[in-house]
């Protein structure tokens, strides 16, 4: 499933230590389940020419996570139809809603057992919402400073689907949830993220492009609308239904090597869907995949104490792909969040089963308050993307950092203003409340944040002993004086994002990166088509969402906010629109 929990405040979903070796256990045993060939002509019989194709991501970090495409046994039951979606999380669910809509002959699954919730914030631009607000900004200037963040090792082609058609896409949801649904979807564009913002010293480009959509029916507890579920609901209406337990073994191929459909380890056994028009594989990325995550992403495995990803995307989609002849992006991409708390003395990274220390994400990790190192010292700039202190940790004791304020937190976070989802942590938490009241049930109670009427007595709370200890008490000095002079000799942070840390109550946390999804894919063309060794599409086969590559490089743009739900739901829509033919 394609879906990114958590973006927003979620600091309670995910599963514990336990229940998450519970679940990798079970994929595991279905992973393992040894299965024969059938025609038409599966991967199997091109499996060296595949393994070939995904060989220079593979090869280039030591560890052989792709491994071959299962033998195939009885094939219980086979399906035909003429387009396959696999995956009903926010991309494919739009795919699917789309092709109801379209009349085509489709069929959709998905591995998990029932629908997941997915919400937040989806990136769109020229929607007739922005128009109405006057809003407008350069295209040429969004692309650039997109592929900026990848270092421009990302295709501007495929940004330019997103540039093109994700504002119709986002007016397509709210007046398709009005069709069904009786009732006008509120749309609010979030203005306060708009212009030139500065952080870490830096003017970003910060364009208003992030959407909120609400539909009524389909709010939860927070007041955010679940997409997945309100347009799975679409498409029972246009009756049509979601397979569920359907669990991709791997592609069907034809004697000229195009895909043709796909064999999934079911419930009811071994089920093979024909697809006489093409597969989208919307299965998401590989944050459940501790093997592909270690070769692939290492730098984010040594900073990341928390996940907050579904269990599901273990990379099948992506591994399929490969096996079928698809290339991948060369180099890997994350979304790392600033946010994974932890008890003193915990250390990223996995264990040794491939567990992370917790789950969830505490919002306040995002703030730019002090943070240090096992140490006592300063990290780094403090003002800066949601990634940018975790990836630093990287190169510090324990990959961990700690984060030190005073009972003045309210009002440093109300002056700091920060963009995006960490802009929550005043409206949703601190406003109108002390830091006890916001957070002594979920965290200080818990031993998660440490409370002190001193900041010696603070610095043994957090485990500074010795050496370490006298740092930390010495770099707070330090940090007070560059308050008091307005201004950062050290790194450069803004002088409205210093604060002073000398009135008691203090308050201090360790932290460590939180893991929300993985971001590279399989290559894929403006077209959504996947692409294999030699540049040229597969025929029949199309990748979207965060199974899909050639967007990201490296890191997560969060200063262009709402950009990865916004890519899932526009490209999934455009490569079922693409493969029914309602656009050429």
């Amino acid at each position: 499933m394609n879906v990114v929990g958590g973006i927003y405040m979620n600091e309670s979903k995910g599963m514990s230590r336990r229940n998450f070796l519970a679940g990798a256990g079970a994929a595991s045993a279905l992973g393992a389940l040894a299965l024969a060939g059938c025609a038409p002509k599966t991967v199997d019989e091109t499996a060296e020419k595949a393994v070939a194709a995904g060989g220079a991501a593979q090869n280039a970090a030591g560890s052989d996570w792709l491994g071959e495409a299962p033998e195939i046994g009885d094939i219980a039951e086979t399906k035909e139809t003429d387009i396959l979606v696999v995956g009903a999380g926010m991309s494919g669910i739009m795919a699917g809603a789309t092709l109801a809509e379209l009349g085509a002959k489709y069929i959709i699954v998905d591995k998990a057992p029932d629908a997941a919730a997915a919400h937040f914030d989806i990136g769109a631009i020229h929607s007739r919402y922005q128009i109405e607000q006057g809003i407008d900004f350069s295209e040429g200037r969004w692309l650039n400073e997109w592929a900026r963040y990848a270092s421009f090792k990302n295709d501007q082609s495929v940004a330019r689907t997103w540039v093109e058609n994700s504002g119709a896409t986002v007016e397509w949801i709210a007046d398709t949830y009005e069709k069904h649904f009786g009732e006008a979807s509120e749309v609010v564009v979030d203005v306060e993220n708009g212009g030139d913002g500065q952080a870490g010293g830096t003017l970003y480009f910060i364009p208003p492009e992030c959407h909120h959509i609400s539909n009524p029916g389909f709010v939860d507890d927070r007041g955010r609308t679940d997409h997945v579920k309100a347009m799975t609901q679409v498409i029972v209406n246009d009756g049509g239904e979601v397979l569920y337990n359907y669990d991709l073994q791997k592609l069907v191929q034809g004697d000229d090597g195009a895909v043709a459909g796909a064999i999934f380890s079911t419930p009811d056994g071994n089920i093979q869907i024909n697809a006489a028009k093409g597969v989208i594989l919307a299965t998401g990325g590989y944050p459940a995949n501790p093997d592909m995550l270690k070769a692939r992403d290492p730098e984010a495995v040594r900073c990341v104490t928390s996940l907050n990803y579904n269990q599901n995307n273990t990379g099948a989609g992506i591994k399929a792909a490969l096996w079928a002849g698809a290339d991948m992006d060369a180099v890997g991409a994350t979304m790392v969040f600033d946010r994974g708390v932890v008890a003193p003395g915990v250390d990223a990274g996995m264990d040794e089963t491939g567990a992370w220390a917790t789950n969830g994400q505490f919002n306040l990790g995002s703030q730019p308050f002090l943070k240090v190192d096992r140490n006592g010292e300063r990290i780094a700039n403090e003002s800066a993307n949601y990634d940018a202190i975790p990836f630093a940790s990287a190169q510090h004791p324990g990959g961990v950092w700690c984060q030190v304020f005073d009972v003045n937190a309210p009002d440093d976070v109300q002056r700091f203003q920060t963009q995006g989802c960490s802009a929550m942590t005043w409206k949703m938490q601190l406003k109108d409340k002390t830091v006890d009241e916001a957070y002594d049930e979920k965290y200080l109670s818990k031993g998660l944040m440490m409370k002190a009427d001193t900041l010696d007595e603070l610095a043994d709370k957090l485990g500074f002993t010795g050496d370490a200890k006298t740092t930390f008490l010495a770099t707070v000095d330090a940090y007070n004086a560059l308050y008091d002079a307005g201004e950062d000799t050290q790194f450069g942070k803004e002088a409205y994002r210093l604060s002073a840390i000398r009135e008691a109550p203090f308050y201090g946390a360790w932290f460590g990166g939180s893991l929300l999804t993985t971001l590279d894919g399989v290559r894929i063309n403006k077209h959504t088509q996947v692409l294999g060794k030699d540049g040229r599409p597969i025929k029949g086969l199309h990748a979207v969402g965060t199974t899909s590559g050639s967007y990201y490089a490296g890191n997560y743009p969060v200063y262009l906010v709402g950009n990865c739900l916004g890519r899932q739901v526009t490209f999934g829509r455009y490569a079922a629109r693409f493969l029914a033919g309602d656009i050429a």
